[in-house]
């Protein structure tokens, strides 16, 4: 045990040390680019405050924590479509396998600017272009111990703005802990560590952050409830927080709810599944300040 905690803490440590290397240009968030990866893709990640690392049910939960399900026995493909601020649309299709002592995962997913008017500089409208994010990442993950997990997501990514295009390379570094007691797991990942190639004459940075996630699973009345909180330190913001809640009855239908804290225009979320047969459906839906719209997302997975 004290190995493992070793193992744990130096883990925590280089990590925290990535995060905080740039944090002398924290005031100059203009040059961090590519934030459509911090975007909640699909459901139930959505209506767990954004996370959503440790749920069983989701399919894209080794995106934000790569090392988290690595312990579970499943086989889930899911896609998801999310109208997202603003008349973009977030899509995703995601596909995850745990076996116990390992993961492999792999998803698909983009944000869809729409059709944006193109003038020239005395405004007269001369056509319309369609901006693009897309990205393809694939997860790995692998039990080091009983209780200890390593993970790491490698991806590759495509931006177009108008004309100019961009392409990167991105990964994520991640760790789980099973503590002693029973239910609980702890979570720690560096994200977004990359770089691509100028859009036109500028070359944006990856939008670095640490994060954390702890959840605790209980029994009550023969109902699944998890409790869930975490923590994240993007690279150019404050520090921010949430909790989530999932309660799974009778293995056929899931409710759950969570809450933001320190974000600029973010606070409730909520949402449900239903499960049958090893077909679900899910949806999720996030409630947005300072007149910005309200986010839902519907999914939909098998699990074999």
């Amino acid at each position: 045990m004290k190995t493992h905690i070793k193992y744990l803490l130096a883990t925590l440590c280089l990590l925290t040390t990535i995060t905080l290397l740039p944090a002398e240009i924290h005031d100059n968030a203009g040059q961090y680019g590519y934030k459509f990866l911090s975007v909640p893709y699909g459901p139930v990640s959505l209506a767990l405050a954004g996370r959503g690392a440790h749920s069983s049910s989701n399919a894209t939960a080794f995106i934000v924590q790569p090392a988290a399900v690595c312990e579970l026995d499943q086989r889930i493909i899911a896609v998801s479509h999310s109208p997202w601020l603003v008349d973009t649309q977030a899509n995703c299709l995601a596909y995850s396998y745990a076996r116990k002592t390992s993961h492999f995962g792999v998803v698909l997913r983009n944000l869809d600017y729409g059709d944006i008017e193109n003038r020239d500089d005395t405004g007269y409208l001369i056509g319309y272009y369609n901006p693009l994010d897309v990205d393809v990442m694939a997860n790995y993950s692998r039990r080091y111990s009983p209780s200890l997990y390593f993970g790491m997501n490698l991806g590759v990514l495509y931006q177009k703005l108008d004309t100019a295009t961009s392409l990167g390379l991105h990964s994520d570094l991640g760790v789980s802990w099973l503590p002693p007691l029973k239910g609980a797991k702890l979570s720690l990942a560096a994200r977004n560590l990359g770089y691509a190639s100028k859009t036109n004459t500028e070359r944006l940075d990856f939008p670095l952050s640490l994060e954390a996630d702890y959840s605790y699973k209980l029994t009550i009345a023969d109902q699944q409830l998890g409790l869930m909180s975490s923590l994240i330190k993007p690279v150019d913001g404050d520090l921010r927080g949430s909790f989530g809640a999932e309660l799974t009855m009778y293995e056929l239908f899931t409710l759950r709810g969570g809450y933001k804290l320190n974000y600029s225009a973010e606070n409730l979320s909520a949402g449900f599944g239903v499960n049958y047969k090893g077909i679900g459906i899910d949806y999720g839906y996030a409630a947005f300040e300072d007149d910005l719209n309200s986010v839902h997302s519907f999914g939909i997975k098998y699990n074999f």
